[in-house]
């Protein structure tokens, strides 16, 4: 046991499989140079030498090294990547050696004429010899005398050589140094030659070299690694020498790696893509999923315009559009529309992955069509999002330190909010203070006086601009430390971070902590590898929204003489009784506290069995466990509990979850090339898991003050109300197939085929299938494109498949009761029916087909990826309204369907490209279209919803939704506008008819607009020299419309109570006044309900700046001095400007944010 945990942690500096791999191919393609030259050079007799033979030994030993490479069981995803590519060129060139007629020779085959070279003898001209009985050796010595020709008769043969020049003997000097990598890792079997001849070396086990030459100063050695950029370096002198190989730009993008296998991109037919930890920290530095937006177009993050920045609040996040009910989420618990995320191989959630450290990423691919998702069949009709962590490499102990610094603050370009004098001069046409006279002046005198007053503070300076009082230059920072080696057999990795996000809103903030281990054995054709990964994170929360501060009038002074805020601002009265201004400063000083803290608890353990060398079968296991609690305490003080008795004042909620889940997974690879032609894939396999979730929680009212918040010194529970507790469980089985065959690289096909199982479905419908089939074809390799030098990769797509969804409330087919405990009974609780269930559910799935294209040309200066895609959603899964006699509201039922349809256009430019240089322009685009079908009535009530809610009171800009035969999810339904009329100051309004009338009606509704655009996309460019590069990306939007709530809201739809509130400039301006004024608003008198209509639509055009980047990488020497390798530093500027068309408030509780951020990365 002692000397197996000595082996574990004796850090050698051994050579990684890849490793193994290129110095293979290293020696195949040193053999292959050396025994072309000697082939031409005809200097020897083959006869009498036994290279022909160690040639051939040599190429069998190549071939057998190389078939010991087990490249899957690579775990850093870069080299496998490599190796990948290269064995496969390397095997290829195998191939033809062994076919050649070189190798093909036999030993005792060679004439005179097989080594005969004219270029050799062409100087020895007109030579005349006269001899009789004369040896042949005298005559031959005779004629060439002079011509620095000898000869030599062998068995009745005649060689001619060149004769030897005296040199004088030079005394060899020697020239020694190391290669590494970029991070200073030694390579090994890195060929060092002389430039120009046919001397050279290989690196060692620490990548040190050492060669002698007679004369070095101004020779040229040549460093060339498989994978790698080759290096010259001209020697000035005999000092040692440091080399810094770079690996090639183009590795990550030839392989697709799905969570299950992995699989060479040219030979995959699905659509997909694959982004390294270099291209997403280009963009940013502080979250994956908002690099990713930037870089792929089908990936996109939905404008949260109510929390904005919100550190605590998840993305809306969505690939290739929805398939789902859009609006609608409520009724599922859950977002239908979300993609599925795999992290290391096993489901993830939204939150890990929003959590995960940029610096622990490796790599990110977006699994987008049928062929590509259709490995996780009823989860992937949303897309798939596959997160591959760094894993160890091997060698010698290596440290690496990342930390990021960000600093953000709010953008608030978008408010438009009057100053005290124009909220004054509003209020008084407004009618606040009471009717005016025919000079403008108001009747009423104490509403006079207040007006003058509030008038006379204006005049001494007061103007409280009330929306910086809750905001912060915000300083986030990261720091991710992590330790690895290991050799062949063993490798390790301990990685510790820490991350605090801090909100732009005062008391926001996001900390989390995150500890990891992973541990790889090998052991003959075993590999076991176990990532153990711990994470605790505490969340705070805002005291008081931002809306609170944006309505609050700049003629109140923010505190009063003793420099404390009052806790209300102005009483006043209205129909319904006495009314209050509150101050949200006071409201924000206060001991209240919103906070959830989480621990979670991953384990992921995998082996792996070479069985053969086209076989592999693995088994892999996770068990994690999460729990959380949510405290939420409203002081007693705060101005929610104002006029309510002191037994009510104050109140504390507390939430515990409990989450625990088993995923298992056992799978059988095959892949096998026959006769150089043929390459088969094959993947079987099955999956279990299983999730348990129980919530419990319980609130307490009732507090003397805030300084105290257990419940211990709480009142007691509110009446009537009790603690909640709920235990839920899913389960799932799935067993799948996938095969991929493709012939000479030309003609792909892949297929897959699933069968799922889960508690989420009716009993009557627990199993579904699905499929999909793709199609490709590498037109570049066909034999009438090879010689169009310009093409360099050009291929077709087009797959089609039913991937499904199971984002869906777990108990949605099962029927619901809730116990009655409220009096007692003599028969036993009493139950009673909360929700209805549909036994016969049956699975969402979507037809999915994509048609795409991938081209190359230019020597791959120009690319582009196309892809147009179109989504079948049938049936559709949806609550349906219920009478109110069966005691629910609702039952989850199959209903209509939902088409999307749209395009995805990557390209990238390169404009200026040499040694060390490279300028390139990328951008990209998407369109996206949907509608529904065959829905009929059965969503009328949401419709009804939308329009108007019970209290008739206003409503917001999400009630445009409608749920119609032939309608969009993004339409904007209204009825059209017609203006306000000049005579009257009323609005007209457009009939279905084209009639025009004053009186609206919600049955002259129609599309006004859509709020998704024609097009969107990013814009960008990116610089590299030497060691310095660049980025800046560009987003746009053209076209679609939006609802302008701020015009709704707070331009002509305010009420008498509204009116005590601030508003918008442009409810002071542009107003009906008299008859014959052409407005676009109502008169500001008027305080009655305006109801939705297309006056307050508009086109939306967009431009913003979302990421800039500048940043240096060396691996300059005066590292060494403090023990470092190698060194990054970037700096970053995200959503730095955003211009539009339209002006409308965005982060109504939740301001955006502007940032500026700083990265240093450092190996030890």
């Amino acid at each position: 046991m002692k000397d197996y945990f000595k082996e574990i942690f004796e850090l050698f500096a051994n050579c990684l499989m890849i490793l193994t791999l290129a110095l293979s191919a290293h020696l195949l393609l040193s053999n292959v140079y050396h025994y072309i030259e000697v082939n031409k050079s005809y200097n020897y007799n083959l006869n009498e030498s036994k290279t022909y033979i160690s040639f051939k030994e040599n190429v069998k030993e190549i071939e057998n090294n190389i078939n010991k490479v087990d490249v899957d069981n690579i775990k850093d995803i870069n080299r496998r990547m490599t190796a990948l590519t290269y064995k496969s060129k390397t095997e290829q060139c195998l191939n033809e050696i062994k076919t050649s007629d070189f190798y093909n020779l036999e030993k005792n085959s060679f004439k005179p004429a097989d080594i005969y070279d004219y270029n050799k003898t062409k100087d020895l001209k007109g030579i005349t010899v006269t001899a009789v009985n004369e040896e042949i050796s005298a005559v031959l010595e005779q004629a060439l005398r002079g011509t620095g020709f000898t000869a030599e008769i062998d068995n009745n043969t005649i060689i001619l050589r060149k004769s030897a020049v005296p040199q004088t003997v030079q005394v060899a000097k020697r020239i020694s140094g190391q290669v590494m990598d970029k991070s200073g890792n030694a390579l090994p079997g890195v060929t060092v030659m002389i430039k120009g001849t046919a001397l050279g070396t290989t690196t060692g086990v620490n990548g040190d070299f050492e060669i002698s030459l007679p004369n070095p100063v101004g020779q040229t050695l040549v460093f060339s690694f498989i994978g790698m950029t080759s290096v010259e370096m001209t020697l000035k002198n005999t000092e040692p020498l440091t080399v810094v190989l770079k690996e090639e730009a183009t590795e990550m993008e030839e392989v697709v790696i799905t969570g299950i296998y992995s699989r060479k991109k040219e030979s995959f037919t699905g659509s997909s893509q694959t982004y390294t930890h270099k291209e997403l920290k280009m963009i940013g530095n502080t979250n994956v999923l908002q690099s990713l937006k930037t870089i792929d177009p089908s990936f996109a993050i939905i404008e949260n315009n109510q929390f904005g920045s919100d550190p605590n609040t998840l993305p809306d996040i969505n690939v290739r559009g929805k398939t789902s009910v859009v609006g609608l989420t409520q009724e599922y618990d859950t977002d239908p529309n979300q993609p599925l995320f795999i992290l290391d191989g096993f489901e993830s959630t939204l939150k890990a992955i929003s959590n995960l450290s940029m610096d622990r990423v490796a790599s990110i691919t977006v699994l987008k069509d049928a062929a590509a998702t259709a490995i996780y069949g009823s989860k992937a009709a949303n897309g798939v999002i596959v997160v591959e962590t760094k894993a160890p490499e091997a060698g010698k102990l290596q440290v690496n330190y990342n930390g990021n610094l960000n600093f953000s603050f709010a953008d608030l370009s978008d408010y438009n909010l009057m100053n005290a004098r124009e909220k004054l001069a509003f209020e008084k046409l407004a009618g606040r203070y009471g009717p005016l006279d025919a000079n403008g002046e108001i009747i009423d005198e104490g509403y006079q006086s207040t007006y003058y007053q509030r008038l006379a503070e204006v005049e001494k300076g007061v103007d409280s601009y009330w929306l910086n009082e809750p905001l912060r230059f915000a300083t986030s920072h990261s720091h991710d430390l992590f330790i690895e080696g290991g050799d062949s057999r063993m490798r390790y990795g301990l990685g510790v971070n820490y991350n605090r996000t801090a909100g732009v809103m005062k008391g926001s903030d996001n900390n989390v902590l995150n500890g990891n281990v992973r541990l790889i054995y090998r052991y003959k054709n075993l590999a076991f590898t176990d990532y153990v990964n711990f994470d605790y994170s505490v969340s705070d929360r805002e005291k008081v929204a931002f809306s609170k501060f944006s309505q609050a009038n700049p003629y109140y002074r923010k505190v009063n003489d003793y420099g404390e805020p009052e806790a209300v601002l102005e009483k006043y009265k209205l129909m319904s009784g006495d009314e209050y201004v509150f101050n949200p400063l006071y409201d924000m000083s206060l001991n209240s506290s919103n906070r959830t803290r989480n621990f979670g608890f991953r384990n992921n353990f995998e082996v792996d069995w070479r069985v053969i060398e086209p076989l592999r079968l693995r088994a892999r296991i996770s068990v994690s466990k999460s729990v959380s609690k949510q405290e939420v305490f409203q002081s007693p003080k705060a101005s929610v509990f104002y006029g309510k008795s002191e037994k009510e004042k104050g109140s504390y909620s507390e939430t515990n979850g409990d989450v625990l889940s088993y995923d298992g997974d056992l799978n059988a690879t095959f892949g096998k090339l026959f006769d150089n032609k043929h390459m088969v894939n094959a993947v079987v396999g099955m999956q279990v898991s299983d999730n348990k979730n129980k919530t419990s929680g319980f609130r307490a009212i009732g507090y003397v003050d805030d300084r105290n918040i257990t419940p211990t010194f709480s009142n007691g529970y509110p009446s009537g109300e009790k603690p909640s507790y709920s235990n839920s469980q899913k389960r799932s089985a799935s067993y799948y197939m996938n095969g991929g065959y493709a012939y000479d690289n030309r003609y792909l096909l892949d297929a897959n085929f699933r069968a799922d199982g889960s508690s989420v479905f009716g009993v009557s419908n627990k199993f579904t299938t699905t499929w999909a089939v793709g199609v490709g074809w590498n037109i570049h390799n066909e034999s009438f494109v090879k010689n169009c030098a310009f093409i360099d990769f050009l291929k077709l797509r087009y797959s089609i498949g039913n991937p499904g969804n199971q984002n869906f409330s777990l108990y949605m087919s099962s029927n619901m009761y809730s116990y009655t405990t409220s009096f007692n009974n003599p028969f036993g609780l009493g139950a009673r029916i909360s929700s209805y269930g549909n036994p016969n559910l049956e699975w969402q799935k979507t037809i999915d087909q994509n048609f795409g294209f991938d081209v190359e040309i230019f020597h791959r200066r120009l690319r582009l990826n196309f892809d147009y895609f179109m989504k079948n959603t049938d049936p559709l899964l949806v609550s349906v309204t219920l009478p109110t006699s069966t005691g629910t509201a609702s039952v989850p039922t199959n209903l209509g369907k939902q088409t999307t349809k749209g395009y995805t256009l990557s390209a990238n430019v390169v404009v200026l490209q040499k040694e060390e240089l490279n300028w390139s322009i990328n951008g990209n685009l998407r369109h996206l279209k949907y509608e529904y079908k065959n829905i009929g009535n059965a969503l009328e009530k949401y419709n009804a919803q939308n329009r108007k809610d019970e209290t008739d009171q206003k409503i917001g800009s999400s009630n445009l939704k409608r749920y119609y035969d032939g309608g969009s999810p993004s339409d904007i339904w209204a009825v059209r506008s017609a203006g306000i009329d000049p005579v009257t100051g009323r609005e007209i309004f457009i009939k279905k008819d084209g009639t025009q009338t004053f009186e609206f009606d919600y049955n002259d509704e129609v599309i006004v607009g859509n709020s998704d655009p024609k097009l969107e996309g990013v814009i960008g460019s990116s610089f590299y020299w030497k060691g310095l590069s660049a980025s800046i990306n560009f987003r746009y939007r053209v076209g679609g419309q939006i609802f302008l709530s701020a015009l709704y809201n707070k331009v002509e739809n305010i009420s008498d109570q509204d009116v005590y509130y601030n508003q918008d400039k442009r409810a002071l301006y542009d107003r009906w006044q008299k008859p014959g004024d052409v407005a676009k608003f109502k008169a500001i008198s008027l305080n009655e309900t305006t109801p939705m209509s297309s006056r307050f639509v508009a086109d939306e055009n967009t431009l913003s700046c979302e990421s800039v980047s500048i940043g240096y990488e060396t691996q300059a020497r005066w590292l060494r001095h403090f023990g470092a390798s190698s060194m990054t530093i970037r700096g970053y500027m995200n959503d730095i400007f955003r211009i539009s068309t339209v002006k409308n408030e965005r982060g109504l509780d939740y301001p955006f944010a502007r940032s500026v951020a700083f990265s240093l990365g450092i190996r030890f």
